[in-house]
């Protein structure tokens, strides 16, 4: 890398995972459309994306430190009650009781600042238990069959020449390794890449953009790796939960805008130092800079 070359400052990049890496849009839509049709409703892409959106930014403030796979089979059954006029069924997704250790998590609010008291988090030993036949949870679990988005294999294969790769999502540790599977390929003695740490609600007990999470991956990545923050480039899709919190912090980022995106529709780019449509077009811009 040259003196010239505007990405020779970074030794990570942290990537959010579904929306950047992974199709999210894709696998929310397919999981939601059929209980729209059923209920009569309109079942176009933005019209689905749009609810599920509006419902679990909700449920996220309601229910700050619940696992991630629970607040989506909340979702499921908020949507399906809305659907039909329907009043909410008893809340029945959980015992908090059969959670194992309390530990200190904050609030998932926009600013990302309002901290909890000590609060129960579920597991991935949880997530696993909790999997059953009924349609939400079905959707709950849904996630590790999202796809990736098509260049981002081939992104990251390009990108791990360059920089230490790490996903820091609001996902649990059993649901992100299925996850990681997809993009790094299944046989452990012939992967395209290696992402070299994944970091996760789970492990930080808070939910982005809650400065914990943050927090949490920016020590690692010194105490793992020995990267600073100023060689610590945030790539993400959202602006809300990755790009704002990130720039907030005095950190540089890249906004992956994927075009055709319903999330985020008139958000500016801004914020981000840099903004590219795809994670390919970044890979490539990081190549030529290097040539």
């Amino acid at each position: 890398m040259t003196s010239e070359n505007p990405f020779s400052k970074y030794k990570a990049l942290v990537f959010d995972c579904y929306g950047t890496l992974i199709d999210w849009e894709a696998g929310i839509y397919s999981s939601l459309k059929p209980l729209f049709e059923r209920n009569g409703k309109p079942s176009d892409k933005r019209t689905v994306i749009q609810a599920y959106s509006s419902v679990e930014h909700e449920l996220e403030a309601r229910y700050p430190t619940l696992r991630y796979t629970d607040i989506l089979a909340k979702v499921y059954i908020t949507l399906e009650a809305r659907l039909q006029s329907k009043e909410m069924p008893p809340d029945a997704l959980r015992d908090d009781k059969s959670v194992s250790e309390p530990v200190v998590a904050s609030a998932h609010r926009a600013q990302g600042t309002e901290q909890a008291a000590s609060v129960l988090v579920g597991t991935s030993a949880d997530a696993s238990d909790a999997a059953g036949p009924n349609p939400a949870q079905a959707f709950a679990h849904s996630v590790p069959t999202w796809q990736p988005f098509p260049d981002t294999v081939p992104a990251l294969v390009t990108l791990s020449r360059h920089f230490k790769l790490i996903i820091l999502s609001n996902i649990d540790r059993a649901t992100i390794a299925k996850t990681r599977r997809l993009m790094e390929g299944e046989d452990p003695a012939n992967l395209a890449f290696s992402f070299d740490a994944v970091y996760t609600a789970e492990d930080a007990g808070a939910y982005k953009p809650a400065p914990e999470m943050l927090d949490y991956a920016l020590e690692h990545l010194k105490e793992d790796f020995g990267i600073e923050q100023d060689a610590v480039l945030m790539t993400a899709q959202s602006m809300t939960h990755d790009i704002i919190p990130a720039k907030g912090r005095g950190m540089d980022t890249a906004w992956i805008n994927r075009p055709n995106a319903i999330t985020g529709l008139g958000i500016s780019g801004e914020a981000a130092k840099y903004v590219f449509p795809t994670l390919g077009d970044m890979a490539e811009a990081v190549e030529k800079a290097s040539a």
